[in-house]
């Protein structure tokens, strides 16, 4: 049996017959689809379906279907569970889209260890109210939400972070905080995350791989990662990595967000880990675009609709001690647009 009676919104589920007969209402304040995403995993459960499908956010790429079957979703779930100390007793708020992988890993897990599932419909704050100032053990969010929903906090113990890196910035900008933060580090091909850093109360520089995981280095220093659990063992991604030891990376940056400023290469994610170590605190991202001479500049893009806090922003980058070559050339404001699952979607938003 892969799934153990469940709770969502405070009513039992024991199978996709119990799950049928229930009212309307307590899927009013949920993810939208997520009854037809329940069922599909009971369908998968019972042998009437062979896989699901999952789609990749497209926030560095284009998007693309990838198929999982129950015995990978639930060896996925089960690293998890482990990893979060999740059991019957915990309560998991989902407040992602259930079309992302992060959203749907949290029914998954909900589903397998039996614990409780509360809903509300995914959105960049999340109010107590919203959950009934019910007790929360576990929240996945992303950093935006984080940031965002703070009088959640006085209800939720722990929140796992997880679409975006997690900067000393946004953990900066933070005036309440629960119990505990956690940042994820995965994709959708690994089937939700594979390490995990913790960020809050203690703030660790590196990731730390869940039990099972492989990982090493390609020639350009990339990571790899294998998973025994999954049917695609090895996966290559566009991440630089420290390797610290067979358990352990530092994340330095993707590869192919690199900048390439007159022949000398930055990683967007040093600069921006120099900016978030000085504490700002609006909204940013590093990139480069086009210089007549050096072919790509290095740019700060801060979340502004008006052009007039671009001023005190480059003043802001004056005062800051750079290493050679890494100091932006350019600041630029934009209303930053978002993926569905939360991310900032670099492309459109340039």
């Amino acid at each position: 049996m892969h799934f153990k009676p469940w709770k969502i919104n405070g009513h039992l589920i024991q199978s996709s017959e119990s799950l049928a007969q229930l009212d309307e209402e307590v899927f009013f304040n949920a993810p939208e689809g997520l009854k037809i995403v329940i069922n599909q995993l009971y369908e998968l459960s019972e042998g009437k379906i062979h896989s699901l499908s999952i789609r990749t956010s497209g926030s560095t790429g284009a998007p693309k279907e990838i198929q999982f079957t129950i015995e990978e979703l639930v060896a996925s779930a089960d690293l998890s569970i482990k990893a979060l100390a999740l059991n019957a007793h915990s309560n998991l708020l989902l407040c992602l889209p259930i079309n992302g992988v992060g959203g749907l890993m949290m029914i998954v897990r909900t589903m397998r260890v039996g614990a409780g599932l509360i809903t509300v419909t995914p959105s960049s704050v999340i109010q107590p109210s919203m959950f009934h100032h019910q007790k929360i053990h576990w929240a996945s969010m992303t950093p935006h939400q984080l940031v965002n929903s703070q009088e959640s906090f006085q209800s939720i113990e722990n929140i796992l972070i997880g679409g975006a890196p997690l900067s000393d910035a946004t953990l900066g900008r933070l005036l309440k905080k629960p119990e505990r933060i956690v940042e994820s580090y995965g994709m959708t091909e690994t089937l939700s995350h594979i390490a995990l850093r913790e960020c809050y109360p203690k703030n660790h520089q590196f990731f730390s791989l869940l039990e099972g995981i492989k990982i090493s280095k390609a020639d350009n220093g990339a990571l790899v990662i294998e998973t025994p659990h999954l049917r695609t063992k090895t996966h290559l991604t566009n991440d630089e990595v420290k390797l610290m030891d067979e358990s352990h990376f530092i994340l330095i940056g993707r590869l192919d967000e690199v900048i390439n400023t007159g022949g000398i290469k930055i990683h967007p994610r040093v600069v921006e880990e120099i900016l978030s170590s000085n504490r700002l605190e609006k909204e940013f991202f590093v990139c480069g675009t086009p210089h007549p001479e050096l072919g790509s500049q290095i740019t700060v893009v801060i979340h502004a609709e008006k052009d007039s806090e671009l001023s005190s922003m480059q003043e802001y980058i004056e005062t800051l001690d750079w290493p050679q070559y890494h100091k932006p050339r350019k600041v630029i404001a934009r209303n930053f647009v978002y993926t569905a699952t939360g991310k900032i979607d670099k492309r459109a938003t340039l």
